[in-house]
């Protein structure tokens, strides 16, 4: 039996009306030779219902857990089962943005054997604001996580799991321990193995973004997630980007956004870290609390008066 040349892994739990769209972009395309995969975490029949009114001949396999995996292991369970020579992982709120964008995403690794790992640009439509933007980096942003692919914890330049494609056979799998982080220290952990990546800024996926079914929406403003997940990724990584100044960058706006000073913050928040963890925390600590004393006669001023400003303005340009 031929095996496929990329197997299509859709892990799905509800949400049958964006899924809808995307087994419409997968039915779509032109290039054939794929096989999907779809597990399902949906506690009812409903996903099984709208799979089974599509006609995917003998390229589709399915499986209804019957307990709900959770992510990232769904995915991983899909990858797990895949027989093809490319992993395109595919969410159920995502699809392809053209006929030909599959073809396209195998092309980026047949035309570069040294490559294990491509992704394209992607659109993305911000539920809650209506709004649509692309996702696209410059060469330059490219360039540097080739260099260093841990500057991807800085930014995630990469974006959606959807607007990946690798090589099977890897045994790189997504982290269980992660949510929030989880994409970013999957691209890590592929580039640090082979940083030989391929992008095209041509737009291959449309993506969801700000939807309340998302994963990603309940963790952002999660404080213990948030924590957690950035110290866990950066206790892997801290050898290869601790040097780098902007890496300040990430901590401050986690200690801005929580109003975290000290590590007796973090506890007050119900947060107890291993001491290990608070070791490696606690050089930013000291160096926003430096920034933040200096910040603290300007916020005082802001809170103050017109009147009282202008008597202060007067009295230091005299």
């Amino acid at each position: 039996m031929k095996l496929p040349r990329v197997s299509i892994c859709i892990p799905t739990y509800c949400q049958i009306d964006f899924l809808r769209e995307t087994l419409r972009s997968v039915k779509e395309q032109d290039f054939q030779d794929y096989e999907l995969i779809i597990f399902d975490d949906t506690p009812d029949d409903s996903v099984a219902q709208l799979v089974a009114s599509f006609d995917f001949d003998d390229r589709l396999y399915y499986q209804h857990n019957a307990v709900s995996l959770g992510s990232p292991a769904n995915w991983n369970a899909a990858v797990r089962h895949a027989k093809g020579d490319y992993i395109k992982l595919l969410h159920h709120d995502d699809k392809f943005s053209c006929p030909e964008a599959l073809g396209r995403f195998v092309g980026l690794l047949d035309e570069h054997p040294e490559s294990d790992f491509a992704f394209s640009a992607s659109s993305a439509q911000n539920i809650t604001l209506s709004k649509n933007y692309q996702h696209c980096p410059n060469q330059a942003q490219v360039a540097k996580i080739i260099e260093v692919p841990e500057t991807l914890f800085l930014s995630n330049i990469i974006g959606a799991p959807s607007a990946t494609i690798y090589r099977n056979g890897l045994t790189i799998e997504y982290d269980s321990q992660l949510q929030w982080l989880v994409d970013i220290d999957f691209y890590i952990r592929i580039l640090s193995i082979n940083s030989h990546l391929i992008y095209t800024p041509e737009v291959l996926i449309d993506t969801t973004t700000d939807a309340d079914h998302q994963i990603t929406e309940r963790c952002k403003n999660n404080v213990a997630i948030e924590m957690f997940e950035y110290l866990y990724v950066y206790q892997k990584i801290a050898p290869k980007i601790s040097g780098d100044l902007n890496t300040q960058s990430v901590w401050f706006r986690l200690f801005e956004k929580y109003q975290i000073y000290a590590l007796t913050d973090l506890k007050q928040q119900g947060i107890e870290l291993p001491p290990s963890l608070e070791e490696m925390l606690l050089p930013f600590f000291i160096a926003y609390r430096q920034i933040w004393l200096k910040r603290t006669p300007y916020r005082i001023y802001t809170h103050l008066p017109e009147s009282l400003k202008c008597a202060i303005r007067f009295l230091f340009t005299r």
